[in-house]
């Protein structure tokens, strides 16, 4: 009996480089199959003559043919019943089956267990590690500034003008530069933010690795490849990541978490006691991971992140 196939659930596919592994094993690859089946009956007549079958312009286009047939004694009268049967793969069908592929073939995907394991592992190699997603600080300050902003404007509301009078100032022109004029220091901070990791295609999310232990790993998330919800559905959830390595960094080396992002181009300290300040506001709690990562450490382009 062959073993059943391993039914993962992918949060998060890179498409494009999904459908290059699997038609690169395969040898091609196909989304869809078609299978039709056809049964013909006929009856025979008496007749004598010739005829010459052409085809109406509508099937012209699609074969420019003709056919003179001579019968003599016969006449077909023809009845076909054609049956189609068709079945269709999903991106996350194909990526259950190319993991599975991946997994019974062997040889393809590097699973390291130890510390030692991970530091010795080649740039290209293909993982899967295991561990606990976190947000990079940058995407949690975001987050975060969004709950605070939410709490004011709830505190704000008993304090302004009564509703018939705030419905009148509700409309015309004059309703954008009311929302500009109460717009917080903290929501102008947040839309600084959002427009710079507007500007780029990726976003790092961190790995805290439990197989192998002792390890954290910046996993590159392509944007146009997530969906509206899947960062707040990764964040602290346990997966698996399969990937490319494309850095490895060593003991006495660090990296930006972010840093794709402008901020990571400001100092350490002064980042540092940016984050600081913000949780040591006693009304919100929140935590936000550390602006270097130091090594050992691993950064992997991932192919999926799955449960």
């Amino acid at each position: 009996m062959s073993q059943p196939i391993r039914l993962i659930h992918p949060i998060y596919l890179d498409i494009p480089m999904l459908v290059s592994f699997a038609a690169a094993i395969e040898g091609g690859l196909s989304f869809g199959t078609e299978v039709t089946r056809e049964a013909a009956t006929s009856t025979a007549a008496a007749a004598e003559g010739s005829a010459r079958f052409g085809f109406s312009g509508l099937f012209r286009q699609f074969l420019d043919a003709s056919a003179e047939l001579w019968v003599e004694g016969a006449h077909e009268d023809e009845t076909r019943s054609v049956e189609r049967s068709s079945r269709s793969h999903t991106e996350a069908s194909v990526a259950i089956l190319l993991y599975d592929r991946l997994r019974r073939d062997g040889g393809y995907i590097v699973e390291p267990e130890t510390l030692e394991d991970a530091s010795s592992v080649e740039p290209g190699a293909l993982v899967e590690i295991g561990g606990t997603i976190e947000k990079n600080a940058i995407d949690a300050m975001v987050d975060y500034i969004d709950a605070v902003d939410i709490l004011s404007n709830l505190g704000q509301v008993e304090q302004r003008m009564p509703p018939a009078q705030s419905t009148r100032k509700g409309r015309g022109s004059g309703n954008n530069k009311e929302a500009t004029e109460l717009q917080s220091p903290l929501g102008k901070m947040r839309a600084v933010l959002d427009k710079d990791r507007g500007r780029t295609p990726i976003s790092n999310v961190l790995l805290r690795c439990t197989v192998p232990k002792e390890i954290t790993t910046v996993v590159t998330l392509r944007t146009d490849q997530l969906r509206d919800l899947t960062l707040s559905e990764l964040h602290k959830n346990s997966v698996r990541v399969l990937g490319k390595v494309t850095r490895v960094i060593g003991p006495r080396e660090s990296m930006s978490p972010f840093e794709n992002y402008g901020m990571a181009l400001l100092p350490r300290d002064t980042l540092d006691t940016a984050f600081r300040t913000m949780i040591d506001n006693g009304d919100v709690k929140v935590e936000f991971s550390e602006v270097q990562v130091q090594g050992p450490a691993l950064q992997v382009l991932p192919l999926m992140v799955f449960v």
